[in-house]
């Protein structure tokens, strides 16, 4: 339900060298690559990002990396 935001957040994000390129969505799964940030790095920074907005707190959702 909040994936184009999601999306719009993360692509949007650009600090310390850290950036996310939308790849696709299949269902409710949406991809993206990630540079500057490896494994479970990845995976809190994405966390904190989507928990920080007002609807993160109350929105279930999984992040996990594609090896």
């Amino acid at each position: 339900m909040k994936g184009k935001e999601i999306t719009d957040i993360l692509t949007n994000y650009t600090q310390d060298g850290v950036s996310f390129v939308f790849l696709h969505r299949s269902g409710l799964n949406y991809t993206f690559e990630v540079e500057g940030l490896e494994g479970e790095a990845a995976v809190t920074l994405v966390k904190e990002l989507i928990r920080a907005t007002e609807y993160g707190k109350v929105l279930y959702f999984s992040v996990a990396v594609q090896t």
